[in-house]
């Protein structure tokens, strides 16, 4: 579809200019849903301190929501999650392959 192409480079954009690294956070648009995946890290951002990227996250979902032809949004991250109340809500990075010993 044409129109989800543009979205899809307009989405790009966005999350370019929120200074998310887009090498990690993968982006497609189908029938102008955003579907968005990978690990959210941001360009300069503190290590010792990933919630910070919230006020990002926030922003970013607010200009994703703005788009035109804009139908809805998914985000599958793995170090981040969107409540259903619209707070972003940092799970942490998963290791696979490691268990607690106890």
């Amino acid at each position: 579809m044409p129109d989800d192409v543009k979205t899809n480079a307009r989405v790009r954009k966005i999350v370019t200019g929120n200074w998310l690294d887009i090498a990690k956070v993968r982006c497609r648009v189908t029938r102008g849903v955003v579907h968005m995946q990978g690990h959210v890290s941001r360009h300069g951002e503190d290590p010792q301190s990933p919630e910070s990227n919230e006020p990002f996250l926030r922003k970013l979902d607010e200009q994703l929501r703005l788009l035109p032809g804009f139908r809805g949004v998914h985000y599958a991250f793995d170090n981040w999650r969107r409540e259903p109340t619209g707070l972003w809500r940092f799970i942490g990075r998963k290791i696979k392959g490691s268990r607690k010993s106890g």
